[in-house]
Order: structure tokens, then C-alpha cells, then sequence
């Protein structure tokens, strides 16, 4: 092998995950969030390993046309991560870089998704993929979600896909700026948007649908109170609807205020899906 040769491989063993790194630095979205799983679908991405002490046995010492018997079982083992109920957590890294910031020493091995899902679907012993974990831009996915994305989706998903990728297309194209301050309201029998909250912010990952009227839904237990500032974004969908708003999935409802239990008093804050 001459020298553009090696050059050449060497240049197709690099694995560049950057664009998959700028996506999760930012706020996810509806559409970055399809963005990210196309292509993390076809990425490799490095998981640490502990390889079988014969893993490697006789290689220092190979010349070339050499072939090796394994003296046992070979392989590698996963070095999961384990929550406090149990779970375990397969850990993947977008670099060795960023596994080295974040503090985890390993062998590692580049894997593919698509081979990575396949792995899983041997086994029920994992709960959770864990991408780029004890850094600041990590995300987690249940294992079940992960294989979804390998697999082909049914003619009622294809249908759903379709209707929210029009409703987006919609949203950024026909919402309106509020010219005063706006009371809106949501309610139902469970406390959905407490129990979904993060330190106090409610963010919809879905097209999200509440009422002008204050009247609205008056049987159910919990009442949501949304405070609209003057210039924030909606979309009316007319008068026949009760359900005659909706806010764009990502928008935070930060909690000012539960009241006597039952009421909760939010103020609309950033709409990243609009910038």
C-alpha cells in the first residue's frame, strides 16, 4: 500500500459528527428534531467497550495474508450506565473529544446505528440510548424509540407525519402577532402541564391546543391560565372550534402561580420556533 493510499483510508476512517453536535446545542423543535433523527439514523457514533482480553491476540506480531483462529470467545462488552431504579443505559459519544470532556475513559468502538439497532433488538437488557452523557448537550431516548426509527412506519404514522408537517408549514406561514396582552386557557382532568414540566417551564413538543374562552371546559378539575404578552405568536383557527388557538410546539409556559391546586398561572415565554 503506497502513501495515497493510507491517506485515503485514513480519510474514510474519520468519523465527523458535527452537523449531529450543532443540532443538539440548540433548543429542539418539531422540525430540528426530524432533522437530528435523520441523521442520527445514519451516523457513527463512538460507544465505549471492554474488549475480550483475546480480542487482539497475535496482531502485534501479523504480516500480511496472516490468519488468526480465536483461542475462545471474542468481543466486547457494553459499559452501560445505570440509573438509581436500575436501568441500564447504552452511552454513545459524538467524538472521542467529547468523550474526553466528559470524563469517561474507555476502549470505544465506532458503530452505526442501523447495526447498533440491530444489537438491541436481540435483547431486552437496555432501557435508554444515552448520546453524549455528563456534557452539557445530552440527549437520551428510550431504547423502543430508537428502533422505531429503523422501522418502517405504518400508513396511519405516514398519514400523522403528513398532517404535521402541513401544520408546521402553516404555523410559520399564517400565526400572528398579538397587538395586546392575551388570557388563554386549557383545561382537563389530569395536571398535564405540571406533571410535564422541567424547573417550572411547560414546553409542548406538539402543535399546541387551547381556548380564548374563559368558559372553556368548566367540568374538568384543572384549569391552566396562560398570560399571552403583547407581540407573542399565535394561531387562530376560527370561532367554530372551542379549542380556537394554537401555540407552536416549542413555546415555554414558565409557572408563576398554582393558586389554590386546581389553577395554575403561566407567562408565555420564548417561541424558538418562530426565530
Amino acid at each position: 500500500m503506497d502513501d495515497k493510499q493510507l491517506e485515503e483510508l485514513k480519510k474514510q476512517a474519520v468519523v465527523d459528527n458535527s452537523a449531529l453536535e450543532e443540532i443538539m446545542k440548540k433548543k429542539i423543535t418539531p422540525e430540528s428534531q426530524m432533522e437530528f433523527f435523520e441523521i442520527f439514523k445514519e451516523s457513527q457514533l463512538f460507544m465505549p467497550v471492554t474488549y475480550s482480553e483475546n480480542m487482539f491476540e497475535g496482531i502485534e506480531n501479523a504480516k500480511e495474508g496472516d490468519v488468526f483462529e480465536s483461542k475462545g470467545q471474542i468481543g466486547f462488552d457494553i459499559n452501560y450506565l445505570t440509573d438509581g431504579d436500575g436501568n441500564k443505559a447504552v452511552p454513545l459519544f459524538t467524538s472521542e473529544e467529547v468523550m474526553e470532556k466528559a470524563g469517561v475513559r474507555s476502549s470505544v468502538y465506532g458503530l452505526y446505528m442501523s447495526d447498533l439497532a440491530y444489537m438491541l433488538k436481540q435483547t431486552d437488557r437496555y432501557s435508554v440510548i444515552a448520546i453524549n452523557p455528563f456534557t452539557e448537550f445530552d440527549i437520551n431516548m428510550p431504547v423502543q424509540a430508537f428502533l422505531s426509527l429503523f422501522e418502517e412506519p405504518s400508513e396511519e404514522q405516514k398519514k400523522f407525519l403528513k398532517h404535521l408537517t402541513k401544520l408546521l408549514e402553516i404555523l410559520k406561514e399564517h400565526s400572528i402577532e398579538l397587538e395586546e396582552n392575551t388570557t388563554l386557557f386549557i383545561r382537563d382532568d389530569e395536571n398535564f402541564m405540571i406533571d410535564n414540566a422541567v424547573d417550572g417551564v411547560f414546553t409542548p413538543n406538539a402543535p399546541f391546543y387551547v381556548s380564548s374562552n374563559p368558559k372553556f371546559g368548566e367540568k374538568f378539575k384543572y384549569t391552566n391560565i396562560l398570560l399571552m404578552p403583547k407581540s407573542k405568536r399565535i394561531l387562530p383557527t376560527g370561532p367554530d372550534n372551542e379549542l380556537d388557538i394554537i401555540i407552536a410546539p416549542g413555546t415555554e409556559f414558565k409557572l408563576q402561580d398554582t393558586m389554590d391546586g386546581t389553577q395554575n398561572l403561566w407567562m408565555c415565554g420564548e417561541q424558538p420556533f418562530y426565530d
